[in-house]
């Protein structure tokens, strides 16, 4: 790798990064869709003060061995586009993989080159501009999303294309049901670790204990008024892992690289034995899991006609079979069809990139899990918890290719190295 020259200390200060990682969680939380904004911006702001300060730019671009596998997915997915039911959508989902793990690590490299007052500075920035972005969130969910509905009736480029998700009234948005603000509470649960990584080194125990205290009912609160469960899941269960994370740093990391390649071997086997319990007709079941079970088990089967390589990244809607054609026998909450994504990223990987890219997207993930051992030791369990809530999400909900997603996710990553960095400077 090439030899990174020394810091020219007199060189021109990261200043836009504190505002930048303030904003960021803040107008994400609020818009989530804007995610594909501010995570070219995040890195920009920490790559441009890297390069001016006369840094070797190829240490930017120089592969970890856990890049290397990532992009060896993304490699995949375009080869795919050779044998994919809709080869466009393979070469579109290889090129968003392609430039977020590029970006991403580009801009990881970068945060050395913060000084460390910038640094402590953008970390407890994005810290204040999270818990903001929760209070917004929370007051949109109490009022029927007013400042929502206030800017979507505001002109016709902002009105809602339909009323999925909106209570529509003459043409005006009288109000926005819980769904409209799913996104938004996954992407709090994003923020939640990192932020308190953040305050993890508040100067005094009493102030520190508050500052955490506050931030962790902002986000919580909002989480649990919503209607997502797979927020709920990601929160409940990263405090858990949290916890067990700061007593076992190691040991929960590799656990937790296990759990991840053994979710591709355990999919297939459970959502046929879920089906075929008939849990997805037990009443007992909330009627958005059992409708995911019948996605599921559906999927599933799809997965068995075509199991080496799959249909291509990005092709279930083009198989899917329109919910009013779709059969749905008596009893069952949903059609039997696999919907426009399977809710579940091994499944989709299973379906759309077959057992090669299943082997791929497991090896992928596992090297960057257990990455989280290089990081500070303070910063381990806060890494750990971090990942669980991203574990939670894709194993319930959304699809894997979705671009306010994916690029959440290099939000994530960015916003929690720039506090671990932040955590062990204020260590020393």
């Amino acid at each position: 790798m090439p030899e990174r020259p020394e810091q020219n200390l007199g060189a021109p200060k990261g200043r836009w990064v504190a505002p930048i990682l303030f904003l960021g969680p803040l107008v994400t939380s609020a818009a989530s869709r804007l995610t594909w904004l501010f995570f070219p911006l995040t890195a920009v702001a920490l790559i441009v003060p890297y390069l001016r300060r006369g840094n070797d730019w190829r240490h930017l671009i120089w592969p970890t061995t856990d890049v290397v596998a990532v992009l060896l997915v993304a490699a995949y997915v375009l080869l795919g586009a050779l044998w994919a039911v809709k080869p466009s959508a393979a070469v579109e989902k290889s090129a968003l993989l392609l430039a977020v793990t590029l970006i991403a690590f580009a801009a990881s490299r970068a945060i050395a080159a913060v000084d460390e007052p910038q640094l402590s500075q953008a970390a407890r920035a994005f810290a204040v501009g999270a818990f903001i972005g929760a209070l917004f969130v929370l007051f949109e969910l109490l009022t029927d999303g007013a400042i929502t509905r206030l800017v979507a009736n505001s002109g016709s480029w902002f009105k809602p294309e339909s009323g999925k998700h909106a209570k529509i009234l003459n043409g005006e948005v009288t109000g926005f049901k819980l769904a409209e603000f799913r996104q938004s509470t996954a992407l709090l649960a994003f923020h939640l670790w990192p932020a308190l990584l953040a305050l993890s080194v508040v100067a005094g125990r009493a102030r520190r204990a508050a500052w955490i205290g506050l931030l962790v009912v902002a986000i919580s609160v909002p989480i649990l008024l919503s209607d997502r469960m797979s927020s709920q899941l990601a929160l409940v269960s990263s405090l858990t892992v949290f916890s067990l994370a700061y007593i076992w740093r190691r040991a929960v990391v590799h656990v937790l690289a296990a759990l991840w390649c053994l979710g591709f071997v355990l999919i297939l086997p459970a959502a046929f034995l879920a089906y075929k319990a008939d849990l997805h007709l037990a009443t007992w079941v909330p009627e958005s899991a059992r409708a995911r079970m019948i996605i599921w088990e559906f999927t599933a089967e799809r997965v068995l006609e075509r199991p080496w390589l799959g249909i291509g990244a990005g092709s279930t809607p083009a198989l899917r079979v329109p919910r009013g054609e779709a059969e749905q026998p008596e009893g069952f909450v949903y059609p039997r069809t696999t919907g426009a994504h399977a809710h579940n990223l091994f499944l989709q990987t299973w379906y759309e990139l077959g057992l090669v890219g299943a082997i791929l997207v497991a090896i992928a993930g596992a090297l960057l899990v257990l990455r989280i051992s290089l990081l500070p030791v303070e910063a381990q369990p806060f890494a750990a918890a971090a990942f669980t809530v991203f574990l939670a999400t894709v194993s319930t909900s959304w699809g894997m290719w979705q671009v306010w997603l994916v690029c959440g996710i290099g939000l994530m990553l960015l916003y929690l190295l720039i506090a671990a960095r932040a955590a062990r400077k204020s260590s020393l």
